[in-house]
């Protein structure tokens, strides 16, 4: 058999040379050259074959306990995913950005439906991070409490209007690190999933296709930690002549606002944002955020900022502003009420009075910003100033979980896994600081 390779490869490999009857005119190959490459692909079909689940880390209070229940509805984000939920949406980046962009042209395995091999067909293979980091706390993506990206390949067709009746197959993607080698990588076209991928030898069928990479929740399948540095391998025949072959040496992933300057903005305003605010050298004072769609490209943020009159009695003051979708700041119109009294012991309704303005922004995910100017004239000593202040998100990182980083970054073996729940102070990005990330490769 593998001296057939050999020649039918040979041939694909002549016809490739010349690249516009390889795009334009594909050559058929001989029959054998379908049945070895299925039985080339036969070792990694048993290896694929096998979904024992995997367990996530039993660790107090990470929230990775798989709920088994018959009710319908999901429990919890994915375990095992590789970027935090809020990261990413449907659909996917499409436009390589950030530096680097890891590229290369690779000649894939070209069949059509009813499995005969054709000549192979060169596509162009694009790798990328996209800033979206976590919060810092110990979570499968985020082993040292540091900066953290989604991982995204584009595969490129060549010609305005590729085939759709012949056409390149899916590769094998696996990756080295350390000394942890050949970890399948799933390669979805949809983030936030569990099982979705794009399998082995199925059809590329478009002129460009995108996909986030992630792990499998399947035992003896491999783990990557996408942040630090790893081989990308890729594979489309799986035969001992390894045709086609192509590694990305993907490095760790450090950004600076040169080569990732989005890393450093403030974030985007989403559902994520929506949680208890307060300042933590004044307790009893504080702010409920709400952050709802309000249309297809927008959104609004409802704010009730419970505080004190000039006597020291409390007093509410409520804001709302609607923003563009992907905004990073929101001006929001304070208002107060009159005219109201306790558990509905009043008329129909209460008087709204306009208070002024509150501006937001969120650098990370456990920190506001917000600027505010206006006065409750309307009622004696009602609340009045102007002024800027940063709060906290509640619940806030405790000083024990920062240790347990530390402690986890001298062990990368480890396969800890942290809060999952969507919605989660952990599942937010973070804006960047700017540190290093230690050159500790997983075991």
């Amino acid at each position: 058999m593998n001296a057939l390779i050999r020649v039918t490869l040979a041939l694909a490999a002549g016809v490739a040379a010349c690249p516009a009857f390889a795009a334009d005119v594909p050559a058929k190959l001989p029959a054998e050259a379908a049945a070895a490459h299925a039985a080339a692909s036969a070792r990694l079909m048993a290896r694929m074959a096998d979904k024992t689940p995997r367990t996530p880390a039993a660790n107090a209070g990470d929230g990775t306990a798989i709920i088994k229940t018959t009710s319908p509805g999901p429990r919890g984000a994915n375990a095992f995913r590789a970027y935090p939920p809020s990261c990413a949406a449907d659909p996917l980046p499409t436009d390589p950005t950030g530096n680097p962009v890891y590229t290369a042209d690779i000649p894939l395995y070209t069949r059509d439906f009813a499995g005969a091999a054709y000549t192979p067909e060169v596509v162009t293979v694009y790798i990328w991070r996209v800033p979206c980091s976590s919060s810092g706390n110990l979570t499968p993506y985020n082993t040292d409490g540091l900066e953290n990206a989604m991982v995204l390949m584009r595969i490129d067709r060549p010609g305005a209007n590729p085939s759709t009746s012949i056409f390149p197959t899916f590769p094998s993607i696996t990756s080295n690190q350390g000394s942890s080698t050949g970890n399948l990588v799933r390669s979805a076209v949809e983030p936030n999933t569990v099982i979705s991928e794009a399998a082995y030898d199925t059809p590329i069928l478009f002129k460009s296709t995108y996909y986030v990479l992630e792990n499998y929740p399947y035992d003896g399948y491999g783990y990557t930690y996408f942040n630090s540095a790893f081989d990308l391998f890729i594979d489309p025949y799986l035969d001992d002549a390894c045709t086609g072959c192509t590694t990305f040496n993907v490095g760790d992933y450090v950004p600076t606002p040169t080569n990732y300057p989005t890393a450093f903005q403030d974030l985007p305003i989403d559902g994520y944002m929506s949680a208890t605010w307060y300042d933590t050298a004044h307790s009893g004072e504080g702010m409920l955020i709400q952050v709802i769609d309000s249309g297809a490209t927008s959104r609004t943020l409802f704010a009730a900022w419970y505080t004190y009159d000039g006597l020291g009695l409390p007093f509410w003051i409520t804001a709302q502003g609607t923003f563009t979708v992907g905004a990073n700041s929101v001006n929001a119109t304070g208002y107060y009420q009159t005219g109201g009294g306790f558990a509905g012991d009043f008329g129909s309704g209460t008087t709204q009075h306009t208070w002024g303005s509150v501006n937001f922004s969120f650098p990370n995910c456990y920190q506001m910003d917000f600027s505010y100017n206006g006065a409750a004239s309307d009622v004696p000593s009602g609340p009045a100033g102007s002024g800027s202040r940063t709060w906290t998100r509640w619940p806030t990182p405790t000083a024990s979980g920062a240790s347990k980083r530390v402690a986890h970054a001298t062990n990368r073996s480890r396969r800890m896994a942290g809060s999952v729940f969507l919605g989660t102070a952990s599942s937010c990005r973070v804006r960047h600081t700017g540190r290093h990330r230690p050159s500790i490769i997983p075991a």
